[in-house]
Formats: structure tokens, sequence, C-alpha cells
């Protein structure tokens, strides 16, 4: 099918404009990274490129990308039926390809590394800042960190912590090395938790009519592995930037998997993702949610998170506990919020405006979450047997995790990698767009993506593209984020009207339409 041959032809294009480049080496783009092994990934060349160049590289990237994804969502609601070895081959290849070359956009792999850096030398990156370690002497790991992040102590669970001092181990004094350490926790992340998904939506039996909209197995195989494993929105906002939530996201995975059988297990696993990024265990709500029919599953459920949680945080000390917390009153420059901000902070105290916004997000995320519960697709999840809560929790969780990305305070391109996990789970629908569209927008509004204080792109960063970026960032992304968030609404009230219609009055839906033709055709 045509779709299909193009969608695969645009994923490969996105992901052959950000390996080069990486490779045309250090720019506004792409980080600087010292003390390098010659032989050891990842690898380019001092080219040392114009900053228009690459980041119209980028910016190419991106939208074919997520013209791509379009495509690919187009290409199996029509029939589009590769063999699933091959699309497998095609996310695994892409994803190693971009983990040969330098981290772009965001200098937070910088300061991971320098966490790392901090606990391995003896100290607590909880109470200790690169900036504090900085006045003792030079160090090339925590030196390389950019601006604003040097006088910043660390937001991160115990679990990303550790995993920064094991790559600070290895690459000891090199930034090269234990970035690249990091990009391949990242990228290995990201395949296991595709590949988990993939064995959850495969369960059931092939060709099972009780499977949700006749799909089956190979069919939401295929779907989740466009959505996740190959998708190029993906590997650019997380894999290209090397960025941690892709580890929590595993783990978050890995309960869901655990969750049919072995609750308890489900919720010290749900723990530990929160213990890597405290954002992501918040969807042990969505998952709780699904027990909340068994009272002695969700008790059990509840406990293994509260060990897992506060036995690993109490390991490092309450005071990692109270800076992850720190980033709640936190807005970002690409939210609506900020705009709101601004204007209100002319009539009222900083704080008193903060509080306020925080209590419409979380109003926003209820209503939005409460809409789409109506409305929201069927889980891809067959049951195993009967009791089992993992097709609900999945679904459950898509739910939540759409509603945040679109009504948080502070939501950058990388944090929809848990919307785009558990969407993959469910039926297709109009949601598949409007997050392909939400995700390219943030992406675009992150290039070049670093401060522009940071050494490397003061000294290349021209006053044209610093002009450009900022009014994507700081004017069209709140505008097109908050025209996905209406169109959301939109959809939600009129799918819930339209369902809510008799059904000899209403129009039956393709999928209705699909399953009433195999109903004929069997009698």
């Amino acid at each position: 099918m045509k779709y299909g041959r193009w969608a695969v032809a645009l994923y490969l294009a996105c992901t052959a404009l950000i390996v080069a480049v990486g490779l045309l080496g250090p720019s506004v783009v792409v980080l600087t990274l010292t003390n390098r092994h010659s032989w050891l990934p990842s690898y380019w060349f001092n080219t040392k490129p114009n900053d228009w160049l690459v980041s119209v590289l980028i910016y190419a990237a991106i939208l074919l990308g997520g013209c791509g994804v379009y495509l690919a969502t187009k290409a199996l609601r029509h029939g589009w039926a590769p063999r699933v070895n091959r699309l497998i081959a095609l996310g695994i290849g892409t994803t190693a390809a971009i983990t040969l070359v330098p981290p772009m956009a965001s200098g937070d792999v910088l300061i991971y590394a320098a966490y790392g850096r901090i606990m391995a030398l003896g100290g607590d990156p909880y109470t200790t800042s690169p900036a504090d370690f900085m006045q003792r002497g030079h160090d090339p790991v925590i030196d390389a960190t950019e601006p604003p992040w040097q006088g910043a102590r660390s937001v991160y669970g115990p679990i990303a912590t550790w995993i920064q001092w094991v790559a600070s181990k290895i690459g000891g004094e090199s930034a090269h090395l234990t970035v690249w350490m990091l990009q391949l926790s990242v990228a290995i992340s990201l395949i296991v938790t595709a590949l988990l998904l993939v064995k959850l939506v495969g369960n059931g039996v092939a060709g099972d009519p009780a499977n949700v909209d006749g799909q089956d197995q190979d069919t939401a195989r295929r779907r989740v592995i466009m959505l996740t494993l190959a998708n190029p929105l993906l590997l650019w906002a997380v894999l290209a930037g090397a960025h941690n939530d892709a580890i929590a996201v595993m783990f978050a995975v890995i309960a869901l998997v655990l969750l049919r059988r072995h609750v308890f297990l489900a919720g010290l696993m749900l723990g530990v993702a929160g213990c890597t990024k405290l954002s992501i265990g918040l969807v042990g709500v969505a998952m709780l949610w699904s027990l909340r029919a068994d009272r002695r599953k969700a008790i059990f459920f509840c406990g293994g998170g509260a060990i897992a949680m506060g036995g690993l945080y109490a390991i490092v000390g309450l005071q990692a506990f109270q800076q992850a917390q720190k980033q709640s009153s936190s807005i970002s420059v690409g939210t609506p919020y900020r705009a709101l901000l601004e204007l209100l902070k002319l009539f009222l105290p900083n704080g008193v405006v903060r509080t306020l916004l925080a209590i419409l997000a979380w109003g926003a995320l209820i209503v939005v979450a409460i809409l789409l519960s109506q409305v929201f697709p069927k889980s891809l999840v067959p049951q195993t047997h009967p009791g089992d809560p993992t097709p609900a929790a999945l679904r459950y969780t898509a739910i939540y995790a759409v509603a945040w990305v679109l009504t948080a305070m502070y939501s950058l391109p990388w944090y929809d990698v848990i919307a785009w996990s558990a969407l993959a789970t469910v039926a297709a629908s109009k949601l598949d767009v409007l997050l392909a569209v939400r995700t390219t927008m943030v992406a675009l509004a992150y290039v070049p993506g670093r401060s522009p204080d940071a050494p490397q792109v003061a000294a290349t960063l021209s006053d044209s593209l610093h002009f450009v970026s900022a009014r994507v960032r700081d004017t069209l992304c709140p505008a097109v984020d908050l025209a996905v968030l209406i169109a959301v609404i939109v959809w939600c009230h009129r799918k819930g009207a339209r369902l809510r219609r008799p059904a000899a009055t209403r129009r039956p839906s393709p999928s209705e339409q699909r399953a009433e033709c195999l109903s004929r055709d069997g009698s």
C-alpha cells in the first residue's frame, strides 16, 4: 500500500537527517563532548556547521517524521500489512543509528552526567550542584554542564541517579563516554518498552473475533511498533536528547506486564518507575483505578508501590523527594500557561498566580480525563483470564497520559513518550493524529533547544535564528497546543453525542460496519 511505503520512507528520511546533523559535529544543536575516545561511539566530524543549516535540517526531520506517523496510522487503518519482523528491524535499526551520534537539542544529558560524576566522587547530587563542585576545582565532566543547570541540584529519583552513577563509573573523566552510556541506557529502554508492548497486544488468539475492532495480533503489533519503537518523533524527542523519561516508562510498562498475575510485584515496579522520575509514577493512579473492583489486589498493589518508593527514597534521604517535588510549580515556555502567567502577574503576586495556575492545570487534567474516558478507544490487549485488569489498566494509562501531556503546566516534547506508549495499545482514533500534531509542534519549538548562554551556542547562534526559534516556542507552540486541546474536547463531545444516540438512529462506525459484514459472512 502506498501510504505504508511512504510512511517507511519518511521514517527513514527523518532518521537520516538526524544522523547527518549529528555527524556534522558540535553546533547550536549538537552537544560538545569532552575527552573524546576516537574509536568509541558516539561519532562525529568537527565541521563547525552553520547554525541555520543544522536547525533547518532538524526542522525538516521533525516535519517529515510527523507526516510519517500520520501516514503510518492511515496505512494501518486501510489494511497495510507488512511483516512484523521487518518493522521491528526498522525500529531497532533507526534507534541504533541515532544512538551512534552525539545528543542534540538539549543539555539535559550533560547534567545527568554531572550528577553521576558528583556521586562517583563521593558527593550528593541532591544537596550539591555542579556549580558547587566547580568551586573546588576543575573536572571535565562537571565543567561540561550548560546554563541554566549549573546551579541546579538533582530533581530525579534514586534509580535515575544510580544509573547516572554507573555511567560515570564507566566513563570516568570522559564526558564523551559517560554521555554515550546514558544514550545507550535510553536506547535499550525504548526497545524493551516497545517489545514488551508488542508481547502484550499479541497474547490473544490470532484472528479471534473477540479482539477489539476485529484486529488480529499482527495488526495490533504493527500499530505498536510504528507508534513506539520506530516512531521518528520519539526517536528525536527522547533518544536524540538521551532523556531518562524512557527509562521510567520502561519500568512502568514492566509494571503493566506484571499486573496480569503478580499485582504486588507490579506495585513494586511502578514504585521503581516513580523513583526514576516522579511524574511517570503517577500512572499508578490509572493502574489502581483498573483494580477498584478488587480491594485485595488494590491493597497489594499500593503496598508494593509504597515499599519500593519508601525504601528507595529512604536510602538517598528525604531531600531527594523534596527536590523531585520542586518542579510542581514550574511553567514551561511552550504552554498556554506561560501567557496566562505573564498576564496575571500584572495584577497578582507571582506565588498566587502560580498556585492558581496549578489548580487550573489539575482541574483541566481531571476534566479532560473524564471526557476521554467516555469515548476513548478500547484496548487492543486481550484478557487472558477472567478478572485480568491489564486491558483496562492500559486504557486508563493512555487516558491519563494523553490528558496529562495536553494540560500540564510544564510539558516538553520528551514527556510524550508515555502517551505514545500507552496510546499504541488501544484502537486507532483521531487521537493518533492530534497527538502527532502536538508532539511535532512541541519538538519544533525546542530547536535548537539549548540555552543561548551556553558557550558553544553563544559563539555560533545568530540573532535571526534566536528570534525565530523564540517566537516558535513562545507564540506558535502555545497556540497549536491550545488548538489541539480544544480539538480533543470537541472530538470527545461529538463522539459522545453520537454514542448516546439510539442505535437505530445513529450511523454505524466503520468498525461496526466491518463487524456486521463479518457476522453476515459467518451466517
